[in-house]
């Protein structure tokens, strides 16, 4: 029975999620309200309180749910010999995604697009500053660095990196029907680190 009840709150969880990111998508993160996730989702007010605390706590597991993939290889892209080839498929994976996974599709849309407060806002700012982090550790990795065109440091490559990747996120996002970008990934990725590697 414990099992089952386990298997139903999880299940419910999903529900509130998949109905949280229909509302954020259509009406933005400031205006959606948790009544009408709960409508969406087929539960009451307080099922969602016993799940998330807020809206933001929603947004957060909404990512989670979509971003913990392509961070697991990101945290993983150092590792062997290939720190930069792992690296690369990580932006190309990511930049795929992007066009072919409905979900990553709309909770990227929503943070990127329909979030407007500024705790929307200062987690985003937190987000971008993990990503630096974790890149400027692959940067600063001996054969890695050595690979660095001569006047970029391992911090400014990993800052010329992630804003470029996010550059690119936000404004496909804009017109996803403009560009082919799962076609493009691999040309789009690889004319970025052409800007970062001497050894091209």
């Amino acid at each position: 029975m414990a099992r089952k009840t386990k298997a139903e709150a999880a299940a419910t969880r999903e529900s509130i999620l998949d109905a949280a990111e229909q509302v954020f998508f259509d009406k933005g993160v400031a205006r959606a309200s948790l009544e009408q996730i709960a409508h969406i989702a087929g539960v009451t007010r307080g099922a969602i309180y016993w799940h998330f605390r807020n809206k933001q706590d929603i947004l957060d597991a909404m990512l989670e749910r979509v971003r913990a993939p392509v961070e697991d290889m990101l945290a993983n892209a150092g590792e062997g010999d290939g720190g930069f080839d792992n690296l690369k498929a990580v932006c190309i994976l990511a930049l795929k995604k992007l066009a072919e996974d409905k979900r990553y599709f709309r909770v990227h849309y929503i943070l990127l697009h329909r979030n407007e407060s500024d705790q929307a806002l200062s987690r985003h700012r937190e987000l971008s500053a993990n990503e630096i982090a974790q890149l400027i550790e692959i940067m600063t990795l001996p054969e890695n660095r050595q690979r660095l065109r001569s006047h970029l440091t391992p911090e400014q490559a990993a800052y010329l990196l992630h804003t470029q990747m996010l550059g690119l996120f936000f404004h496909w996002l804009t017109a996803p029907d403009q560009l082919p970008l799962a076609d493009m990934a691999h040309t789009l990725v690889e004319t970025v680190f052409f800007g970062l590697l001497a050894d091209n």
